[in-house]
């Protein structure tokens, strides 16, 4: 029903954040990693799933197209739904999380709060071979204008699933001369 909405951040919280559009605010659920991209007063694109159960209706919000993806493949899984895919969503980095998926690591996925090890392992299963071209660093948007190309991969490492921190850290550690912002994200996941 909704694919994004378009508007200013007005209000934070642990795991939920409020997005006013056209004079209406938009609750969502979020994963961490959405709530260290926003800021107050931002003006956002927050992608939207909008979960109607019988008692509830539930609107969940992503940075990104990739996190939503991984979103609708972890509430395809018998068992887990749009809540528990969020904890999981919040316990490991995007990136992490596929690397985990796709090399069988079921161990790092039962590392994340609430998560067992038949879960974890069914995830495995179910995903291994189910990530595609859409989860590769290539798909990630990066911003138009005239940012300049430190900042791009800053924004392209977050859209991952790093936190800023990491993302300025990360970047600080390559050589980024001469590279474009896809040379340099690779660079610095490479050096991790």
């Amino acid at each position: 029903m909704f694919n994004y909405i378009f508007g200013t951040v007005k209000e934070l919280g642990v795991n939920t954040v409020v997005v006013e559009a056209c004079g209406i605010g938009y609750e969502f659920t979020v994963s961490r990693f959405c709530i260290n991209t926003l800021k107050l007063e931002d003006k956002v694109k927050i992608y939207a799933y909008l979960s109607v159960r019988e008692d509830v209706v539930s609107l969940f919000g992503f940075y990104s197209k990739e996190e939503k993806a991984m979103f609708l493949r972890l509430t395809s899984i018998s068992g887990i739904g749009p809540k528990n895919a969020i904890v999981i969503l919040s316990g490991l980095a995007l990136n992490d999380l596929c690397i985990a998926i796709a090399n069988g690591d079921a161990k790092a996925l039962s590392g994340i709060k609430g998560i067992g090890k038949k879960t974890a392992e069914r995830i495995v299963l179910e995903l291994k071979d189910k990530l595609g071209d859409e989860f590769a660093i290539s798909s990630v948007e990066v911003p138009n204008g005239n940012i300049d190309i430190n900042e791009d991969a800053i924004l392209a490492l977050m859209a991952l699933g790093f936190n800023k921190q990491e993302s300025i850290n990360a970047v600080k550690r390559v050589d980024v001369n001469g590279k474009s912002v896809e040379e340099i994200v690779r660079a610095a996941l490479k050096r991790g």
